[in-house]
């Protein structure tokens, strides 16, 4: 296992922060700015990335075997990771290859089981599901595996957005979890928006992918968002269940301390939260080739 095992990768933390200057360094080394769960008054920093989350003794094996090895997580890490923060820019410039977008597929497919909340809601579907009293570690683990795969399963029906932060926006943050569940409640469609730097995300919606649609291709579409639009998202980003911390670039610490602590279900503006169109809602540009009709409504983040 690597040294301090992170639940969320160092480097993508770095991407939403400030390298040190004067050296010629990793993403891992950037530094950001942290709000905590446990202490939301305060925000500390400039942090190095490789000094959050992480957790020792989140992957452990007790008892290796063919089909669970010791090192399995970090297997699954050291398949994309590397390529990483490459593949970021690349969405960033738009110069981006179909494996570039492969390998955020795979961090998106990985976040789904890196958290350590992963464990309480494997423990509760164990429990369940296999009538297990008191899972052990290694139940977790195996379940980390399956989830792993499952999880690949469900992303090949689903239709994703780059989505970038306007000029007059503030940067994405980045909570712990490294995700933001979102759901559309008049087409009934759910989804997940992951942060990939300050500038850039991917949305993926759940359930609306289309015959022709590959996937692997790239994301469908891409849009910007405006100041109000990204403003609930950064809101909603905090208010996850079960996160840990929020990070930012060093110069949002007062924003970091300004996203407010209550509210789930958010407004969306009159003209909706995408600069250069109309569009009602953060989903409906799934609906192309579909011959949905386009409803108006409001935007659940839960």
């Amino acid at each position: 296992m690597a040294p301090k095992p992170h639940y969320l990768p160092a480097a993508l933390i770095g991407g939403f922060g400030v390298p040190e200057t004067g050296r010629v360094v990793g993403l891992r080394h950037a530094k950001v700015c942290v709000r905590r769960r446990k202490e939301p008054e305060k925000v500390f920093g400039p942090l190095k990335a490789e000094n959050i989350a992480y957790q020792y003794g989140l992957y452990d094996v007790d008892d290796p075997s063919s089909d669970l090895p010791a090192d399995f997580a970090e297997a699954i890490w050291q398949e994309y990771e590397g390529a990483l923060p490459t593949a970021i820019l690349a969405l960033e410039q738009g110069t981006f290859t179909r494996d570039d977008w492969k390998t955020i597929l795979l961090h998106v497919q990985a976040q789904s089981i890196r958290h350590p909340d992963y464990d309480r809601v494997a423990v509760t579907y164990i429990q369940g599901e296999g009538g297990l009293p008191t899972p052990g570690r290694d139940h977790v683990q195996r379940q980390r595996q399956t989830t792993f795969r499952e999880t690949r399963q469900w992303m090949a029906n689903a239709r994703y957005a780059l989505i970038r932060r306007g000029a007059a926006a503030p940067r994405f943050v980045l909570n712990d979890k490294g995700y933001i569940p979102m759901h559309d409640t008049l087409l009934d469609l759910k989804g997940v928006l992951f942060p990939v730097s300050g500038d850039i995300a991917v949305l993926m919606v759940v359930g609306a992918a289309q015959p022709t649609d590959d996937y692997e291709a790239g994301p469908l579409t891409e849009r910007t968002l405006n100041a109000k639009g990204m403003e609930l998202v950064n809101r909603a980003a905090w208010t996850v269940t079960e996160i840990t911390c929020v990070m930012g670039h060093p110069d949002d610490a007062d924003y970091l301390l300004q996203l407010p602590e209550t509210g789930s279900t958010l407004r969306l503006p009159r003209l909706g939260p995408y600069r250069g169109n109309r569009e009602p809602s953060y989903f409906h540009w799934v609906l192309t080739g579909t011959g949905v009709p386009r409803p108006r409504e409001c935007q659940d983040f839960r």
